[in-house]
């Protein structure tokens, strides 16, 4: 085999006077000739030694001698290593091979973190092909490529400066070199200057587009005006106050500071804010809308709209006492329960709440076009503006939920006088839809309350959406093309759920920023969780991106939190625990919430007019969740056997249940155990109603089973 240079030189060696077992030797320390030795008589240790030193006797036990040499200047004593042709070519492809390794890990590593991208990523992505700005984000990534290149380039061009250099030390740097450093940094200085005052000329160009753009206003609407004007600025603005996350944090923990007052035209009042609001008591009285924050097109026609309102002595007022108090608390975004509502009231109401949404839709959307008109404007010029976030995923941003189709033909009808369009789009169509024929009109012999409810289409599956423009007001327009939607609880949960195998789509509802719920008391006697289902889907992250532009999207609603700021009104004749419970678990708005309500100190048992022995039996439960098995254990097994022991109870008692699931309930019990007995639901049919009525009356049932939404709907 064939030795390399280094080898050859290497065979040439001195000998210490030292042996490798320790023991001095005889011989001189001239050199000596290599020993003629038999390879086969060496032990293991001594061929390793040989093959790695080419020498029998290795110097590892002289190290601190070569030091001192080395430290010395002169040449160290340790042997060299043997090194072969093969052998390094078999070292170089293990480190070859060890290098392929690792990439393939780091490859499967990056595929491991890949195959799960985020679905933030995936709807950039899509934006970055769908939006309108494709080719601005195409311009960004070739400048960013550009920059990375050039990087690359100046590392690359100052490695090989360095290599030609030979690694130069500060002794071996000229003064030549300081003068040249010098000239260098002071040019960078320069420059930097220079690009420090392009910047200022450009910031000054900025502001003054954003001047000129100031005074631009559509329809002549000045919505930065007055008080409110900033106070909606400020709350829907991207960039959120530092204690935004804080009063998240407090609202989540439920750490409300409750503040009990009465009010002569409110009744009883309850606050819950973040923190100590003193001015909650203070009534503030309006006599300029524009000055309140409000559109200058929607103040001109209030007057006009609200006037079978106010009262023919008080022309000149905006408001009536109600008005006035539950309009400055909706301006202030706080959420509201209000459980005084009555048929003298309902318009003062249904007014009120309109003009503060509307007025909500009519902001948004002038903010919108300004911002459009700046970003146009800067583009003509070639300028950058910065960041312009003032969307949210979708465009609707007002829902209104009502019960009956007739509750949505009171409130378009009040939309029109308020909007200030001239031209509405299908509203032939809305009221070919959304009332009666003459013929099915009701009969006006019924209470007042019931004429109220029913009168007209009370049709419970229903949604439609309204698109505001500067002089039209368009209905049936795109669910995601319009600015506010109507609709009942059951029509919402077929829109979320699917219809006639949809998907499930709750994306319309992703941006809702103000949530209406009225007449809630007869929602009730509907289906309640069709509420709830509605609420636990609002302001979630969307499916699809339905073509907005993620670059305008507030960061509030990238993060969940638009649920926080949404404002949520609900309005009832009364308050029950499932209005209650939606109060205490959906309404976190950080700017508070109130709950009006009125204390009923005298009740109604005391008009009955037939003298009926009455009597209250009060059923103990160990939780709400065990309450209704208690109810019904403790009425089968003692309120029932004692009506059947008595012949009187036994012809002719009425059986009122309020709940429908309890009634299925009782009815299967009373089924099995042989029961006398008619039931009357809402579902039975005019002819089973009228055969029930009259089996019970002339007594051939014991029992009738009367629910309490049948009571409602049919009394």
């Amino acid at each position: 085999m064939a030795k390399s240079a280094i080898s050859k030189s290497m065979g040439r060696k001195k000998t210490t006077t030292t042996h490798v077992s320790g023991l001095s030797t005889s011989r001189a320390t001239t050199k000596r000739k290599a020993e003629n030795v038999k390879f086969g008589s060496l032990s293991r240790k001594q061929r390793q030694d040989l093959k790695e030193y080419g020498t029998l006797v290795p110097v590892d036990f002289e190290d601190d001698d070569d030091n001192d040499d080395t430290q010395a200047g002169l040449p160290s004593k340790r042997p060299r290593r043997v090194v072969y042709e093969e052998d390094l070519d078999r070292e170089m492809n293990e480190q070859h091979e060890s290098e392929e390794d690792q990439e393939e890990s780091e490859a499967e590593s990056d595929m491991d973190d890949w195959e799960k991208p985020s679905a933030y990523s995936q709807l950039v992505g899509l934006l970055k092909k769908t939006s309108k700005h494709r080719d601005f984000y195409k311009k960004i990534e070739r400048e960013q490529e550009g920059i990375e290149e050039e990087e690359e380039e100046e590392e690359d061009i100052n490695e090989e400066a360095s290599d030609d250099n030979g690694g130069l030390s500060e002794e071996n740097i000229d003064e030549s070199d300081v003068e040249v450093a010098a000239e260098e940094e002071a040019s960078e200085n320069e420059d930097a200057k220079e690009e420090v005052q392009q910047e200022d000329e450009n910031d000054e160009d900025a502001h003054v587009i954003e001047d000129v753009d100031e005074n631009f206003v559509i329809g002549q609407d000045s919505d930065d005006e007055g008080e409110n004007g900033d106070l909606y600025n400020r709350r829907f603005a991207d960039q959120q106050p530092k204690t935004f996350d804080e009063d998240i944090a407090l609202s989540e923990q439920k750490k409300w500071i409750p503040l009990m007052f009465q009010d002569d035209v409110l009744k009883e009042v309850a606050s819950f804010t973040l923190h100590p609001d003193s001015t909650i008591k203070q009534q503030k009285p309006i006599d300029d809308l524009v000055q309140a924050g409000v559109n200058e097109r929607i103040a001109k026609k209030w007057k006009e709209a609200n006037s079978s309102c106010v009262k023919e002595a008080d022309g000149s007022a905006l408001f009536t006492p109600l008005q006035q108090r539950l309009f400055r608390y909706l301006s202030e975004y706080r959420d509201m329960l209000y459980c005084n509502r009555t048929i003298e009231n309902a318009s003062e109401i249904r007014n009120t709440y309109l003009l503060h949404a509307l007025n909500h839709i009519y902001k948004t959307n002038n903010h919108i076009v300004k911002n459009n008109s700046k970003i146009a404007a800067a583009f003509k010029e070639n300028k950058d503006i910065g960041e312009v976030r003032d969307q949210g995923f979708t465009r609707p941003k007002v829902l209104i939920v009502v019960p009956f189709r007739n509750c949505a033909v009171k409130i378009v009808d009040a939309l029109i006088k308020l909007s200030g369009t001239n031209q509405q789009e299908n509203k032939n169509r809305f009221y070919d839809e959304f009332s009666l024929r003459d013929s099915d009109q009701l009969n006006q012999s019924k209470p007042a309350d019931f004429l109220d409810t029913f009168s007209g289409n009370v049709d419970d599956h229903f949604r439609f959406g309204i698109k505001f423009g500067l002089k039209t007001m368009k209905f049936y327009s795109s669910l995601f093309g319009s600015d506010l939607i109507i609709a009942s609880p059951l029509g919402l949960r077929t829109l979320i759920n699917g219809e006639e195998g949809d998907e499930k789509n709750y994306d319309a509802l992703s941006s809702i920023e103000m949530i209406i719920i009225d007449q809630t008391n007869h929602i009730l006697m509907q289906n309640w969780e069709h509420v709830e289902y509605v609420l636990q889907h609002l302001n979630l992250i969307p499916v699809d991106t339905h073509g907005c532009d993620i670059s305008r999207i507030k960061s509030w609603y990238l993060d969940k939190k638009s649920c926080y700021l949404r404002q949520t009104l609900v309005f009832s004749e009364f308050l029950t625990p499932e209005i209650n419970g939606l109060f205490n678990k959906h309404m976190k708005n950080i700017s508070g919430k109130i709950k009006i309500k009125q204390r009923y100190e005298d009740g109604s048992i005391l008009d009955v007019i037939p003298q009926v022995q009455q009597t209250f039996t009060r059923v103990d439960t160990t939780s709400l969740a065990a309450m209704n098995d208690a109810r019904f254990k403790h009425f089968t097994e003692k309120t029932l056997p004692a009506l059947r022991k008595s012949a009187l109870m036994q012809t002719h008692t009425l059986i009122f249940v309020p709940s429908y699931f309890d009634y299925v309930r009782l009815r299967n019990y009373f089924e099995d155990n042989m029961y006398s007995y008619q039931s009357c639901c809402e579902y039975t049919t005019s002819g089973g109603l009228t055969r029930a009525r009259g089996d019970f009356f002339k007594g051939r049932t014991s029992f009738l089973l009367y629910t309490e939404r049948l009571h409602f709907f049919r009394r």
